[in-house]
């Protein structure tokens, strides 16, 4: 089922229970992957060192370390960004979502209608 403003965007129309899973599931993957992050960063630079200083003996140590723990560093910039784009997302569902309900809202309020049916019948 597609709403009429969701046809244009050509995006599904969904309840808030569905934004609300997708939303929390979308939280727990980034909590597993912060935690990857950490333990990759602490872990990939120190074990690159040693296998860098094990295959050229040292020389190329100080050049070597940097350039490791920038691309580490950009790898997880993009997976950072990723996930920003990711909950943009449900935020812009979440916010069509509170819309539609607002404007259900002012349709479906009898009092108000029937306050508005009195005013004009006199």
């Amino acid at each position: 089922m597609k709403d009429h403003s969701s046809e244009k965007k050509g995006t599904a129309h969904e309840n808030l229970l569905e934004i609300l899973d997708n939303v929390i599931r979308q939280l727990d993957f980034t909590k597993k992957m912060i935690i990857i992050m950490v333990i990759s960063f602490i872990t990939v630079v120190p074990v690159s060192a040693v296998v860098i200083n094990a295959v050229t003996g040292g020389n190329n140590l100080g050049v070597a370390i940097p350039i490791i723990a920038v691309t580490v560093f950009f790898i997880w910039l993009g997976v950072g960004i990723r996930q920003w784009i990711v909950f943009s997302r449900w935020t812009r569902k979440y916010r069509l979502y509170r819309q539609l309900q607002k404007d259900l809202e002012k349709r479906l309020d009898f009092e108000k209608n029937n306050e508005e049916k009195s005013q004009e019948k006199k």
